[in-house]
């Protein structure tokens, strides 16, 4: 029978049972990635609705115990990125690439954004004046550890110079307690704290990752967004435990500030989409979360002059 003979209730019928099976494969895919995305969830990590936590009586703590969790708050991603199942991936000759690409740009979010922070906190912050010296543990470790390429596989690795790293910290620390070590926040820290947030070495920064986000090729536009979620997570625990720490921040008013910028980072930290495309939960949406986000905290810097 020639196809011009055939009825048309019958072409209909072909044609939607057709689009049918079309549409029931389409949906075994889409199930199968969500399965596969949820079972690699069980193991490793891919939304982080919570920041670091904190004492209650964090405002009233003494001002080296303050140092201490301010310190803490800039590496606790890259802590909990070193200890996880998987350990640091970003320098994985051939998992990075082609199996673990968004866990590895998430880490390399939080090695850049942890490494702006730590140069604040040792070349600013924990030191009595401009013309004072760094402490020795912080300098060796942001000028040495934490310096090393996060690609690099060994001689040395990167997770190997991080967690000496973070040891220098532990020694700093130890250095607050015994009375030999030096934190000075002081009003002016705060602001550039702030600024350094809001600058063009951090959100900045981030927001130029994603420009021009339409054109994109998928693969790039998908490690650009879990590298700019890497940076929003370390920056969500500094601004979180800084506001707590000193009460003054929150006097200038900024109760709705930090409470709008923390929920426009929240939504950045647990964004976790089946698919990333150009057309379909591109990178536009991240943007706008970025702008709002990093608008309420240039109120809050801002405030701080006043």
């Amino acid at each position: 029978m020639q196809i011009k003979n055939i009825p048309g209730w019958v072409k209909t019928h072909l044609i939607l049972k057709t689009l049918l099976i079309q549409f029931g494969i389409l949906f075994c895919v889409l199930f199968a990635l969500w399965g596969a995305q949820a079972l690699y969830g069980k193991f490793d990590q891919t939304e982080f609705p919570d920041v670091m936590p904190l004492p209650e009586n964090a405002a009233k703590l003494s001002e080296n115990e303050k140092g201490k969790l301010l310190l803490d708050s800039i590496t606790w991603e890259m802590r909990r990125e070193l200890s996880s199942p998987l350990g640091w991936t970003f320098n994985d000759i051939i998992f990075n690439r082609f199996f673990f690409d968004n866990r590895a740009y998430r880490e390399y979010g939080v090695y850049h954004a942890t490494k702006f922070l730590l140069d604040l906190y040792s070349s600013q912050i924990a030191k009595l004046g401009q013309s004072d010296r760094e402490s020795e543990f912080l300098y060796k470790a942001r000028i040495n550890s934490f310096a090393i390429d996060p690609r690099s596989f060994m001689f040395p690795s990167a997770e190997g110079s991080y967690k000496k790293g973070l040891k220098l910290l532990e020694q700093y620390k130890e250095a607050l307690d015994k009375g030999s070590g030096v934190y000075n926040m002081r009003s002016d820290d705060i602001y550039a704290a702030f600024g350094l947030v809001t600058g063009e070495n951090m959100l900045g920064y981030a927001l130029g990752l994603l420009e021009n986000s339409k054109g994109m090729p998928f693969y790039e536009l998908d490690n650009r967004i879990y590298e700019v979620q890497g940076m929003a997570l370390v920056i969500r625990d500094f601004i979180h435990t800084l506001y707590a720490l000193y009460p003054d921040i929150r006097a200038k008013n900024n109760e709705e500030n930090m409470a709008a910028a923390m929920q426009y980072l929240d939504r950045i930290c647990t964004y976790d989409p089946l698919l990333i495309t150009s057309f379909f939960n591109s990178g536009e949406l991240v943007v706008s979360w970025l702008l709002f986000a990093r608008a309420r905290l240039e109120d809050i810097r801002d405030s701080l002059r006043i």
